[in-house]
């Protein structure tokens, strides 16, 4: 696993970059090019996934419960 600092660095220059419209990030000597907007905010799902599960916090869920009466 990484490190939680270096997690949350590169979720602050993901976020950065899709304020600015730039579908380059750089954090450091690397640099990762994407595709769209969709995939950077996957990107950055995933990385808040990790940085949840380095500091040990479940993530919350969201369920919908959809109830009839009837038939």
């Amino acid at each position: 696993m990484a490190d939680l600092d270096l997690l949350l660095a590169q979720k602050a220059a993901l976020k950065k970059a899709m304020r600015s419209g730039a579908l380059i990030v750089r954090h450091g000597d690397k640099s990762v090019q994407y595709r769209s907007l969709i995939e950077m905010k996957t990107a950055l799902s995933d990385l808040e996934d990790e940085i949840l599960e380095e500091s040990g916090t479940p993530r919350k869920r969201l369920f919908y419960i959809n109830a009839r009466r009837g038939y």
